[in-house]
This record gives C-alpha cells, structure tokens and sequence, in this order.
C-alpha cells in the first residue's frame, strides 16, 4: 500500500511563502507590455508599506493565536471574539504605525487629525476584513487537508491491521489441514510419511520467513506451491490426476505473500482428484503487470464442512483490501464443475 504523508510545517511554509508571492504580486507589480520584461513595480509609498505589515501582523495573529482555538471546540462564540479580537489587533498596530510612529519619524499621518474616533473604527473594519479572511481561508484550507491525509492514514492502518489479521487465519488454517493429511500418512504406515513431515517442515518454514513480508517474489511463491502440491499429493491414495500450467515471464515480480493459495487449496479439499475425466486444473500465468489463475474441479459432495468457506472468503477480503479496483474475481459451480478464474494488475 501507498504510505500516506501528514502535511508537514515545511511544506506549510512553501504554501504561505506562494501565498505571499501571490499577495504581493497583487500589491507590487502591474503588467505594463512597455516596461521592460512586461512588468512596472509601482505604490512603494509610506503607507502601502505600513498596511503590508498591518495586513501581515494581523494575519499571524488570527492564524496562530485565533484559528487553532477555533478550530479546537468551534462554535458562535468563539469565532465570534476571536474575530473581534483579530480585528481590535489590526486597528491598534495600524493605529500606532499610522498615526504615531510615521508621525514620530517622518512628521505624516494616514488620516487627517480630527477624523472621529468612529469613523476610524469602521473604516479599519472594512480594511480588517481581508485580513481576517484570507487568515481564516488559509487555515482551514490548510486544516482540511490534514484532516483529509489524517483519515487516511487511519484507514490504511486499519486496513493493515486487518491484512494481518488475514493473513494470520491463513496460515492455522493450512496448518490444520496439512498436519491432518500426515496424520492420516502416519496412521496408514504410508512411506510417504516422513517426506511429508520435511516437506511441511519447508512450508512452515516459508511462511514463517517469507510471509511476514509484505510483498515477495512471484517464483517464490510459485515454488511454495509446488511443495503444496507435492505434500497434498501424498495423503491420496491411488493416482492423482493434476493439470499443472505455469507461464511466467517475470519471476522476480513482488506479489503479496499466500494470495493464490486458497484457490489450489479448495481444489484439494473439495474436489474429486481420482477422476481422469475431471483432472483439478491449475493455470497460472503472467504477462507484464497482470497475473491470471485459473482452477477447476469437479466437487466431491461427500466432503463438505462448516469451515468450507473460510479460505475463499479470507482471500476475497485481501483482494478488496489491498486490490480494490484492480481484480476481477470469477466464481462459479456448474454440472458439479467448481471454476475460479482470477486476473490481478500489479
């Protein structure tokens, strides 16, 4: 699965620094196809300044100090005197700037003296506005997407975790039906018997190694099948008869680890392998990134059980899981003819 990434504060930065860029743009530069490059940098004056720094101060303000506490426990109110807090900020530092500080140092004010105390105030609400807004936008834009990355990474953990919960019914499953197909080896005296308990131990051995990983190598597990195959084998009495089909054009392609098994377990379980009419057919091919396997049996109705399902519907899970939009899964039973036909782009 593809690692989700949380929105980092350095990339925070890079989207306030294009913010910026962006606002200052607008404030700075104007296109004029007589300058040269196109572009006339205009209004450095006194006060276009002061209200870059009012406009930034505010900004800071109400996106560190006024956001996050909204954010926290939202409701009316506290967006409410967050927004009056924000907006007195914004009046008090243009008012020092403005009208005491320029005038301190350079003998100018932005309002004339004597403007009203009220019309001071209004006017500063209506300025505050864009201030406040682009602040407020650019948090909750900024929160959205952490929020957005944050669910899914809680997905995808739950996701894993229920992947390895997949995974491990597997292996008692197989682990069950294998140690009984030597008991019934050891119980007849068969010579099969300890070939079976090496081959196991070679299987177990695998899965205890390999399948921990998240994804391995196509021959590998190929080749964990044959040995499934090959131990299976030896619990039947009389001849077997098995078409095997593997063409593979890159073994060392990554699959998830015990994804086709299920399908040539069931055959063994469930389907009648003594039939030379119905041999179990098992296909598996794969070209380029797509992977196809096919099985076919004919059923043994005499050899059902209450925990018949549990193979299949552990793998359909995986696949929805770790495969949503990229599998198609084909079931089916016919005239006593079971038929599973899989086909994966990796």
């Amino acid at each position: 699965m593809k690692t989700v990434e949380v929105l980092s504060k350095k990339k925070e930065v890079r989207l306030h620094l294009f913010l910026w860029v962006i606002l200052a743009y607008i404030n700075y530069v104007h296109l004029d196809f007589k300058a040269p490059y196109f572009i006339r940098f205009t209004d450095f004056s006194l006060f276009n300044n002061t209200s870059v720094i009012v406009f930034i101060s505010t900004f800071y303000f109400h996106y560190l100090c006024v956001m996050p506490r909204v954010m926290r426990n939202f409701n009316g109110k506290t967006a409410f005197l967050g927004w009056i807090a924000s907006y007195l900020i914004f009046t008090g530092i243009r008012a020092f700037l403005e009208q005491f500080l320029t005038v301190w140092i350079w003998d100018k004010q932005n309002y004339y003296e004597g403007t009203p105390a009220w019309f001071y105030m209004i006017d500063n609400f209506f300025y505050s506005l864009f201030s406040i807004g682009i602040a407020t936008i650019t948090y909750i834009v900024i929160y959205l997407i952490r929020s957005l990355q944050l669910n899914q990474i809680i997905q995808q953990d739950k996701n894993e975790t229920e992947l390895r919960f997949l995974k491990s019914q597997i292996n008692p499953h197989f682990v069950f039906n294998t140690l009984n197909n030597i008991y019934y080896l050891v119980y007849q005296k068969s010579e099969q018997a300890l070939p079976a308990i090496d081959k196991m131990s070679q299987l177990m051995r695998y899965m205890t190694y390999e399948t921990s990983e998240n994804s391995i190598e196509l021959q590998k597990e190929i080749n964990y099948i044959k040995d499934f195959i090959d131990l299976e084998k030896m619990r039947i009495a009389g001849d077997v008869y098995l078409k095997l089909d593997i063409q593979i054009s890159n073994p060392n392609l990554l699959i998830p680890p015990l994804l086709l098994l299920p399908f040539i377990e069931n055959g063994f379980k469930h389907g009648v392998l003594t039939d030379a009419a119905h041999p179990l057919t098992i296909k598996i091919s794969q070209i380029d990134n797509t992977l196809e396997l096919y099985t076919q049996n004919k059923c043994n109705n005499y050899n059902k059980d209450e925990t018949s399902g549990v193979g299949l519907s552990n793998i359909q899970k995986r696949l929805a899981l770790q495969f949503a939009n990229k599998h198609s899964l084909i079931i089916k039973e016919e005239e006593n003819i079971f038929t599973c036909k899989l086909t994966i782009k990796l």
